[in-house]
C-alpha cells in the first residue's frame, strides 16, 4: 500500500510541476488593453508593445504579399503594402487593439483600429492586401 501513495505523491508532484512550467513557457495573452505598434514588418504583421512583453502580430482578415515573394512583383507590392500600414500606422492620432486568439505559429491575432478605422479594411480599400478568412493563400505571381 506504501508503494501506491508513494505513486500518486509523485505524480501530483510531477503535475503541479508540468502546470508551472507550462504557465512559464507561455503566459496569457494580453488583451490589447494598453498596447501599441512597436513596428511594422510587413502588410499584416507587426510588433505589439504590451507592457514589458514584445510580440509579432498578425492583422486579422488580410493578406498581403510576402517580403520574400516567389517574384519580383510580389516582392514590390510587398514592399508598399508595408510602407502603407506603417503610414497608417504613423498617423493614427488613436490606436485600438484587440487580440482575438493566435495563429499556428503562436503569433496573436489581431483586430487592429486606426482613428476608428479597421487597417485591415483600409488595407483592402487601398488595394495593399486581399480578404483572408484562414484558409487557402492564393498567389501573387502571375
Amino acid at each position: 500500500m506504501r508503494f501506491d501513495a508513494d505513486l500518486a505523491a509523485y505524480i501530483f508532484l510531477t503535475l503541479l510541476a508540468l502546470m508551472a512550467v507550462a504557465d512559464w513557457a507561455d503566459p496569457p495573452a494580453p488583451q490589447g488593453q494598453g498596447c501599441r505598434v512597436g513596428y511594422v514588418y510587413d502588410g499584416d504583421s507587426l510588433e505589439l508593445i504590451c507592457g514589458e512583453l514584445r510580440e509579432t502580430a498578425r492583422l486579422l482578415d488580410i493578406d498581403t504579399p510576402e517580403l520574400q515573394g516567389r517574384c519580383p512583383e510580389e516582392v514590390a507590392a510587398a514592399q508598399a503594402a508595408k510602407q502603407a500600414l506603417a503610414a497608417l500606422v504613423k498617423g493614427a492620432a488613436a490606436v485600438e487593439v484587440r487580440i482575438e486568439g493566435r495563429d499556428k505559429y503562436r503569433r496573436p491575432l489581431v483586430r487592429l483600429r486606426l482613428d476608428g478605422r479597421d487597417a485591415a479594411e483600409a488595407m483592402i480599400a487601398a488595394g495593399q492586401g486581399r480578404a483572408y478568412d484562414g484558409g487557402h493563400r492564393r498567389g501573387w505571381c502571375g
